[in-house]
Order: structure tokens, then sequence, then C-alpha cells
């Protein structure tokens, strides 16, 4: 057989091979191309993926040597070849076909990891093709391929990861001078929830006074903040930084490269247990960031902050920043707000039990900052909802409380006490919590036993949908549907007018 021929099988092989490996680069990519994240994917969902691949292989090698056994006399055994090419793109296209809730965003890092993905997979498919040489099954052996899928993508992974920390490292280095430069302001925000909400209070309270940059969405890792650095931020004087944490380490990593003067601890909850190990290791992590600042406040509601030498301003029903006479519906949130012994009367359109310590926290840092109080209470006014947080959407005779971005218990509970205000028919759209370790099932369980509570309606979604329902008792309207769209659309056969709680919308490696 023609060496140019054997190539052009393995360049062909190849591509495809790496088209077919497009769908765990996407888990990759959502699990922060962390290889513990991948590997936890892997086992939430029983090692479907891998149990897919089984299948193509065997479909392939089956049906390749099936055509080598009746052919393989003639001079087109190669012909069996076409076989695999065809079983593969129809595995493609039917991946394609797959709705999915975050696709794979083709960045550079991914365009590099494709890149080494098909140079593997090629030179893999060359050496089973060279080798085999001579044989009747030298094609057949191709099909086998797919079964190692799963093994180069993650080898391309890891022989990338050398280059991709030291591209990482450049575009920090940018981002750190740029910063240097114009030596703005820097205020750290982190918790297990409700970091964007603050953020998003506190420039606006802050730009009542200063030019302010936030760190947009949800952008809160190093290459993430880097890149809005690099890309957004113009010499504003205060630099607002969301900084996330799902592993121990990470908050150390952030504070190391953007260096914060100031410090906002949002809340610290059992979210992402699952990746910290821990509740102690979560309660380490957040309050790093609230130690060795010129000026930190922190949630003085949270248990777990307040019991903690941490240094940190409390706010919260009580402290130095504390609010009082709350009133919340579906229409707003009205309090006393009192700052350092002065208070005033404040509303705004934000809702959630997480409102009035959010606005306490933002107030005093604004206040510690030398924004006037009667600008802190013009700023509440005009606070606008943030996308899929609690954000209160009117449409006709229906109203939508749409908390999909993200969810927790603490969260999903607030949400259903502010739906609970709407005098009618109450509905609920979820699929539950993840990353909770060994708290899920009671978690799960009691966001059940709420639902049952407040809802007149339920509609679960995904793999946590029975081990809600074990927590509802004997409410009756429940619905278990297999996607988003399945519940939408039992949910146009409830009559308006009726609110809609939205909570949580799992991405696609859960």
């Amino acid at each position: 057989m023609p060496f140019w021929f054997v190539m052009t099988f393995a360049l062909v092989s190849g591509w495809l091979l790496t088209l077919i490996s497009l769908d765990l680069m996407q888990m990759l990519q959502l699990s922060a191309y962390r290889a513990s994240g991948f590997w936890a994917w892997l086992k939430r969902t029983k090692f479907d993926y891998p149990i897919r691949y089984f299948a193509l292989a065997f479909f392939c090698f089956t049906s390749m040597f099936v055509f080598v056994m009746c052919f393989g006399s003639t001079k087109v055994n190669y012909l069996g070849f076409i076989l695999f090419v065809l079983i593969c793109l129809y595995f493609v296209y039917a991946t394609l076909k797959e709705k999915k809730k975050t696709p794979l965003k083709f960045t550079k890092r991914i365009a590099r990891l494709i890149i080494v993905d098909f140079i593997l997979n090629g030179a893999l498919s060359f050496a089973v093709i060279w080798f085999a040489r001579g044989t009747s099954l030298m094609y057949s052996f191709v099909g086998l391929m797919p079964l190692l899928c799963p093994v180069v993508m993650l080898l391309s992974h890891f022989i990338l990861l050398p280059t991709e920390k030291a591209i990482g490292g450049v575009f920090m280095r940018k981002a750190v001078k740029k910063l240097n430069a114009s030596s703005p302001i820097i205020i750290g925000i982190t918790g297990s929830y409700g970091k964007t909400t603050v953020k998003n209070i506190l420039a606006a309270f802050l730009s009542k006074k200063y030019s302010v940059y936030a760190s947009p969405l949800s952008y809160n890792t190093p290459m993430g903040l880097s890149k809005c650095v690099n890309e957004g931020y113009n010499g504003e004087e205060v630099f607002i930084a969301e900084m996330g944490a799902r592993y121990v380490g990470d908050i150390e990593y952030l504070k190391k490269v953007f260096k914060p003067q100031y410090a906002v601890l949002t809340a610290i909850g059992n979210q992402h247990l699952e990746t910290f190990g821990s509740r102690e290791n979560i309660i380490k992590e957040k309050t790093a960031l609230i130690k060795n600042v010129r000026f930190a406040v922190a949630n003085g509601d949270c248990a777990d902050i307040a019991e903690h030498e941490c240094g940190a301003a409390l706010c919260g029903a009580h402290g130095e920043a504390a609010y009082s006479d709350v009133t919340s519906s579906l229409g707003g949130t009205d309090l006393t707000l009192t700052i350092r012994g002065k208070s005033m009367r404040i509303h705004t359109c934000l809702v959630g039990e997480h409102v009035p310590v959010s606005i306490a926290m933002s107030a005093l840092m604004a206040t510690e900052l030398g924004v006037e109080a009667e600008n802190i209470a013009a700023a509440c006014g005009e606070l606008t909802f943030i996308k899929h947080r609690m954000e209160v959407i009117k449409s006709g005779d229906m109203t939508i409380l749409d908390d999909s971005y993200n969810s927790n218990p603490s969260g999903a509970e607030s949400a259903l006490n502010i739906l609970n205000t709407y005098d009618g028919t109450k509905v609920i759209i979820t699929p539950g919590f993840v990353e909770l370790g060994e708290e899920a099932t009671d978690c799960l369980k009691a966001l059940g036993k709420k639902i049952a509570c407040v809802c007149d309606h339920a509609f679960l979604v995904g793999p946590n949908a029975e081990v809600i329902k074990s927590g509802m008792g004997d409410f009756a309207n429940v619905t278990i549907s297999a996607s988003l769209d399945d519940a939408m659309n039992e949910l146009k056969k409830i009559g308006a007018p009726m609110a809609v709680l939205f909570e949580n919308d799992l991405p696609d490696n859960y």
C-alpha cells in the first residue's frame, strides 16, 4: 500500500476523531479546563460518553470487519474505510443535533487543543494502518480508534498545559501593567453567592463620585479578569473585580495577581462543596480575600462569617451598616438603612432576601470611600435588574421571576419566599442544585419540601428531579420533564394569570 495512501487515510481518520471529540472539549471547557472537573462530569453522567464511543467503535469495527470478510480477496477491501467515515459522520451529525445550553466556545485555546488532538489522532491512525499493513484487517483496526478519544483529548490538554500557562502569564502581566499605570482603587468581591449583585450595586454607588470599571458579566477567574482589564479597562479610578473560587488556592492566586486594597465577602455557603472537599476549606478560601487589605466589609447575617474572626466590618441586621423595617415583594424592596448611626429610607426594584444585606455592604464600602449618604439613596432608586438573577419580568398576565443563572439552597429559598408574595397561581421550573457533595440529597429534599409549601405547580427537570420530588410529600401537581423545552410546553396548559419562578438552569456538564 503506497505511503501517500496510508497518510491520506490517517489524516481523514484524525479529522473525524477530532470532530467526534468536540463534545469532550466542551465539557473540559465547562470544567474550567480542570481534568478533575472533567472526571467528575464523567462520573456524574455514569460514563455515558465513553459508552457512546464504545458503541461507535463496535459498529465501525464490525461493519468494516464484515466488509473485509466479504471482499477480502479483492483489491477493494480498503473501501471498508468508507463505512468508518460514514458512521463517524452520522455520529457527529447526531451529536450536533443535540441542543446545547452552553455550546463549545471556539476560543484560541480550543483551537490549539483541536490542532494537537488532530495531530495525535492522525498519528495514531497512521501507526495502526502502517503496522497492520498487509493484513486483511488493517482498516478495521482503525474502527476501534473512537475508544481512545477521551484519552487522546486529555493527553492533548496535558501536552498544552505548559503553553497555556505561559500564554496566561503573558495576558496577566499585561493586565497588571495596565492597572499599575493608572493605579486605581481595586476592590475584590468574593463569596459563595451574591458576588455579581454586590458588584453591580457597589459600582452604582461609587459611580456617584468616581469613574468605575466593574468586571462584566461573571468574569471572575485570572484569565477572565485579565481579559476584562486588557480589553475593557480604560484608566477608571475604581476597578471592581469579582473573584470566584472553586478550588483551594484560587483566591490567594487572584489576590497575588490583582492585589485588591479593599474587599467584600458576600456569603459563605455550600456552593462548590464538591470541588472544595469540605466546608472548612470553603470558609478558609473565602475569608482569605478580606485579610491584609485596607478595609473590608462582610455579611454579618451569615453565621460562618459572623463567628469567624476575619477583621472585616460586618453588615446586616446589625453592624456598622444595618438594615431594618424591610418589606419585599415582586414589586421591589423597601428598607431603612443605617450607616454609622445615620439612617435613611430607601427603595429599589431589586428583590430577594439577599438585597438588604447586599445594599448594606455596598453602602458601607461606598461610605468608606467618600460617597455621601444622599447619593447612595439616589443610586438605590436607579438600580436595575441583573439578567437571570432574581429578574422580575412582566409578560401579559404572566409574571416571571427569572433566577436561572445559578442557584444555591439559600438563594432558592429566598426566591420561593418572593414568589409566595404573589396573589395567584404560583409555578416553579427547576433542575435543583449542583456541586453540593454529600449534602446534595438533603438540600434537594429540603427544596422539594419548600416548593410543596409555596407552589401550586412544579416542573422538575434533569437528574435531580426524583430526589426533589421525594421531599415534596403528597404534593400532587408535580411534573418531571426531560428538558426545559418540555417543561415550557407543559406550562402552556396552565391558565394565566400566574407567576413563574425559573430557579437555575444547569449547564451541559450536569
